[in-house]
C-alpha cells in the first residue's frame, strides 16, 4: 500500500469537504450527538469555511491511495507563535484507519512545520475520540484540557495536545 500524500490548493478544497461528510457521521457517531455533527459539518467543513480557513493561512494536505483521495490534514504554521503550528483536522476514511495513512499526514506536516522552524505543533481533540491513543503513540501528550463553546448549544470537550521537537 503507498500513500502519497500532497499540499493543495484552494482549489481541492471541495474533496476535503466530500471526505469530511463521509468521514464524520461515522467517527464521531459514538462521541457527538448527530445534530453536532450536523452543525460542525456545516460550520466548520463546508465550501465557504474551508476557503475562509485556507485564506486565513491554514493549509491543506490530501492522502491519496492509488490516486484515490482518502484523507486530509489542515494546519496552520505559527498559531500562537511563530515556533508554533497548529494541526487543525487529520482525518481518514473508517475503514483505511490503522493502516498508516494518518501517521504518514501527521509525519508530512510536521516536516512542513520543522522546514518553517516551528519546534513543536498541537491540537485539540475530543477526549472520548481513539484518536487520542494514535496521538500519544506518535509522541504527543496532553497539554491541558479545555471545552470551547462552538455556539447552538454545542460544546468541543476537548484535550490539548503537544509533540516538541
Amino acid at each position: 500500500m503507498k500513500v502519497h500524500v500532497v499540499e493543495i490548493p484552494s482549489t481541492d478544497l471541495s474533496i476535503v469537504r466530500d471526505l469530511s461528510h463521509a468521514i464524520w457521521p461515522i467517527c464521531y457517531a459514538n462521541i457527538i450527538t448527530e445534530a453536532q455533527i450536523k452543525y460542525m459539518l456545516e460550520n466548520m467543513y463546508s465550501l465557504p469555511a474551508l476557503e475562509t480557513a485556507y485564506t486565513n493561512g491554514q493549509r491543506f494536505l490530501l492522502a491519496f491511495l492509488d490516486s484515490k483521495p482518502v484523507g486530509y490534514a489542515g494546519f496552520e504554521i505559527g498559531t500562537p507563535d511563530v515556533n508554533r503550528c497548529k494541526l487543525h483536522k487529520l482525518y481518514v476514511l473508517p475503514n483505511l484507519q490503522g493502516s498508516g495513512i494518518g501517521k504518514e499526514l501527521l509525519l508530512k506536516t510536521q516536516y512542513l512545520a520543522d522546514a518553517a522552524k516551528c519546534r513543536s505543533m498541537f491540537l485539540q481533540v475530543n477526549k472520548k475520540n481513539p484518536a487520542v491513543q494514535f496521538y500519544q503513540k506518535m509522541g504527543m501528550y496532553v497539554r491541558e484540557e479545555a471545552v470551547f463553546d462552538i455556539g447552538n448549544g454545542f460544546v468541543m470537550d476537548d484535550f490539548i495536545m503537544q509533540l516538541d521537537w
